[in-house]
């Protein structure tokens, strides 16, 4: 039931002294990086500089009374980032102010001491609900004088929980920002701060008009993502006594995936619809898991979402199943490959069927979906063929055995692999450094994990463009170089940048320049110590090598030509 929606202007003295504020459960955690902070501070800064009797406008506040009676106390449904940033600052302001009735103004803002003779309880302006570890680190910090100051801060940087790493950080970019400025500007510039920074605020004692403004207003300078949003509608799900719970829960995966949280809840809707998504993210669990009842909001949704993390984890982020080979082809699947589209299939069948055969299930998904790559299928059809696997795995009565020996379902045709793999263009295809990846892993014996695989290049062992008068021109006719020099056999990996100044030297030169200068090469890279020389026969006979190891070390029983 609706009720009366009450919007007030206010300026930040009020808003820090006449209200009280809860960070609920279901709220995101503090995301403000270090753009955001020197941002705002710049901005204010300049206001109060160049514009100090005029007002400036923070945006708005959108709360939900509680039924606290004693207190003035409102849950904040959108502008918490700003709320908590302020309440940063305060103390930052607090603690490198050497001016004592600041002091005690600012420490008043941020906490109030308890008074027995007054009866004024002790009280913390911002109570978040969502970690006690945020708790701690306010009371430890925030709460007491000069806290803000504790060297050990830095630490807190690079602290696995989101809310506190950023809390730590925007404490060392405000006190970084005023380290240069005199005291008497500091002074000026909290009384423009407490005076001149306006909030309209926006409140209502209604839980369904609260949830309804939460889920369409953003907050200054960051959006409501869908995984906010789905965070607030699933914990909004789960009885009272077990909200806690699963807010941490929820705040720990996020935590722990970081920016990779969105594209992670993506791959969960794949796994339950097992259809291209049509919709954003949000409309797609609404009315493509939700309103289908595939799943059901609150702790089911969120018991759901942990399972998969840690599968996610042991398979996709940092594999750690004891085969060498499995865990090498993740590696340079996530190195090489255009989409993520293949992952859904992994996580399924570890789910489904555990991890003892998902080596035998990656190879083959492996070279279906690189294959389906290489012979330009459209993105709709390799993910139509992605979903398929899906729907395989999820059939009544699947096995292990019976999935892997469905050679149907990952079928290879031939002639189009070979076709892609033999093309004189192949160094301008955005397959080509997947394909020498996989090359290389394959030549590999895997008995140890691979390394430095990210920073890589392709070389050209005949050069782009021979000098004139180098020995590649008595060796190869002009048209011999352009057919012949950007074809798979004439390409190998090198780890790091390459060198052009090594690029246009003669095949002996070149041999002797990259081993004398140490410079890092793939295990196929041996074929400067094999070869002699590099002539148009070298490159067709290589060709021929390198495509035979891709197709005769993958899955013969599903070529079909």
């Amino acid at each position: 039931m609706s009720s009366e929606i009450k919007a007030e202007k206010k300026v930040i003295k009020s808003i820090f002294s006449d209200f009280w504020f809860v960070i609920p459960e279901y709220q995101r955690s503090y995301v403000w990086d270090t753009d955001n902070i020197q941002d705002l501070l710049d901005d204010l800064w300049y206001a109060y500089k160049n514009k100090p009797n005029d007002e400036y406008f923070l945006g708005s506040l959108v709360l939900k009374k509680t039924e606290e009676k004693e207190f003035n106390e409102y849950e904040v449904l959108d502008g918490q980032q700003r709320l908590t940033t302020f309440f940063l600052l305060m103390a930052v302001l607090r603690d490198i102010s050497k001016n004592k009735t600041l002091k005690k103004t600012f420490q008043e803002r941020v906490h109030q001491e308890e008074n027995e003779f007054d009866y004024i309880p002790e009280r913390v302006r911002i109570v978040y609900k969502i970690r006690d570890n945020v708790e701690n680190f306010i009371k430890e910090y925030i709460l007491v004088d000069n806290g803000t100051l504790n060297i050990e801060i830095e630490k807190y940087i690079e602290s696995n929980n989101t809310s506190i790493s950023h809390m730590a950080n925007a404490i060392r970019e405000m006190k970084s920002f005023f380290s240069d400025k005199d005291d008497k500007d500091i002074e000026n510039f909290c009384k423009f701060l407490g005076g001149k920074l306006v909030f309209i605020y926006v409140s209502t004692e209604s839980k369904e008009d609260a949830f309804r403004m939460f889920t369409i207003l953003n907050n200054r300078g960051i959006p409501l993502t869908s995984a906010d949003i789905l965070k607030s509608m699933n914990i909004g799900e789960v009885p009272n006594e077990e909200k806690k719970k699963y807010a941490e829960k929820w705040e720990e995966i996020e935590g722990y995936l970081g920016k990779d949280f969105n594209r992670f809840l993506s791959l969960i809707r794949t796994i339950l619809v097992k259809e291209k998504a049509n919709l954003n993210l949000l409309d797609e669990f609404e009315k493509n898991i939700y309103d289908k009842e595939l799943l059901r909001k609150g702790k089911d949704t969120i018991d759901l979402i942990e399972s998969y993390t840690d599968i996610y984890n042991k398979t996709i982020l940092e594999p750690k199943l004891t085969s060498y080979e499995y865990n090498n082809l993740i590696a340079i699947m996530n190195i090489g490959l255009p989409s993520s589209d293949w992952i859904p299939p992994v996580l399924f069948f570890a789910k489904k069927f555990g991890y003892d055969k998902l080596p035998d299930f990656l190879k083959k998904l492996e070279f279906k979906f690189t294959s389906d790559w290489l012979s330009q299928y459209s993105s709709t059809e390799r993910i139509k063929n992605m979903n398929e696997i899906l729907k395989e795995i999820e059939k009544e009565g699947q096995t292990v055995d019976g999935l892997l020996n469905n050679n149907e379902l990952f079928k290879i045709n031939k002639e189009n692999l070979e076709n892609a793999l033999n093309r004189n263009d192949f160094y301008r295809k955005k397959y080509a450094r997947y394909i020498l990846l996989k090359y290389e892993f394959l030549k590999s014996s895997n008995t140890a994990l691979i390394s430095n695989y990210k920073n890589i290049s392709i070389e050209h062992i005949l050069p782009q463009n021979p000098n004139e008068n180098s020995q590649w021109r008595n060796d190869f006719i002009k048209d011999e170089i352009e057919d012949l020099k950007h074809n798979l056999g004439n390409l190998i990996l090198i780890n790091g940048k390459k060198n052009a100044s090594l690029g246009n030297l003669d095949f002996t030169e070149k041999k002797e320049k990259y081993f004398k200068e140490r410079i890092d090469i793939f295990p196929s890279g041996k074929i400067f110590l094999q070869q002699s020389e590099w002539k148009p026969q070298s490159i067709k006979n290589r060709q021929e090598e390198v495509i035979k190891v891709l197709l005769d070390k993958s899955d013969k029983s599903v070529i079909k030509k």
